[in-house]
């Protein structure tokens, strides 16, 4: 058992966990705007920095983890990166001026709003491919050195297992959407895709290799399906539409998928012990991650405390809503 694996890819866990709700939110504000910006806004506004700040806070450590990993990976994947920031830079700056900056006519809140939700699920997408080669190896050429070479996307686009892996991803997050945010109008149509999500994700697995396929699969395809059935009955599913039991279970699903790395990576072609950090700078690691994560979870308590601990009595339920349509046309009070 490597212990600072495991902590770093907890860290990871939750950072990833908190990026996925808000994918699943810009899915919702790209389709279906007018009828669930006021719900997916509450959310949104408040959460984009948290989610942030814990990224950078994974890529920090991860550097303390493994610093020998640090260049090879930005040398490979140095453009997938550059994308990856410059989708980061625009989400960050359409929140900001959709929240805090005086609209024009051409340029109103809705079209701000909808470029978030379009550069958040870019983004997604990006890491989804980052991810996606690391597990499998898919567009680094194979070679006896895997490090010293770079990652060509045409290459990874060959590989069915990267499609595969794209689509289940996504519409598992495309299921999970009515459930995260309440809105039961879409719950028929969009919870479904769930289930097939988790078929389709483990073909993925199963195309990269045979390997992957282990009883630790289980775990988040069970955790996931379970979801979507709480989520069925009135009388369960306040606990599953309760943010931070979904971020909270999110995160362990997420966690749970460590065998797809762990020990080895890149196709299984690098193992993950050899690159780990030794001698004192694992004291600095544990330091910096725990008084650091300590923190961050402060963060995220005041969060939950104040956008979630309101009064709700005044909020109409989420049915009401929908076949009214009268919560969901009016303006969110949290944005400008």
């Amino acid at each position: 058992m490597n212990l600072i694996f495991e902590t770093n890819y907890a860290v990871f866990s939750i950072f990833a966990a908190l990026l996925i709700t808000e994918v699943i939110g810009s899915v919702l504000l790209l389709l279906f705007y007018d009828a669930a910006k006021a719900k997916v806004l509450e959310y949104v506004v408040p959460i984009w920095e948290v989610t942030g700040t814990f990224g950078a806070f994974w890529v920090v450590t991860g550097y303390m983890a493994y610093p020998a990993l640090i260049i090879p990976v930005a040398t490979i994947f140095g453009a997938l990166l550059t994308v990856f920031l410059i989708l980061f830079v625009a989400r960050n700056v359409t929140i900001v001026y959709a929240e805090f900056i005086v609209k024009r006519k051409w340029l109103d809140e809705k079209k701000l709003y909808q470029g978030y939700a379009l550069s958040t699920l870019l983004l997604g997408v990006t890491v989804l491919i980052l991810v996606s080669a690391l597990v499998s190896g898919a567009g680094v050429l194979s070679n006896a050195a895997p490090l010293s070479t770079t990652f060509s996307l045409g290459a990874w686009a060959s590989d069915a297992g990267s499609w595969l892996f794209l689509l289940g991803t996504l519409l598992i997050a495309i299921g999970a959407a009515p459930i995260f945010f309440d809105i039961r109008a879409f719950a028929r149509r969009l919870v479904p895709l769930l289930a097939l999500g988790i078929l389709i994700s483990i073909a993925a697995y199963y195309s990269y290799s045979s390997s992957f396929l282990t009883a630790y699969l289980a775990v988040p395809s069970a955790l996931t399906l379970v979801a979507a059935l709480l989520y069925l009955s009135k009388k369960t599913s306040p606990i599953v539409t309760n943010k931070a039991i979904f971020i909270a279970v999110l995160s362990i699903v997420i966690f749970s998928l460590q065998p797809l790395i762990y020990p080895k990576f890149v196709g299984q072609a690098l193992s993950i012990d050899s690159l780990t950090t030794t001698g004192p700078m694992v004291s600095v690691f544990y330091a910096t991650t725990w008084a650091g994560g300590a923190l961050l979870a402060v963060m995220l308590a005041v969060y939950v405390v104040i956008a979630y601990r309101q009064p709700r009595a005044a909020s109409p339920s989420s049915d009401s809503a929908m076949v009214g349509g009268v919560l969901l046309s009016e303006p969110n009070s949290g944005s400008s």
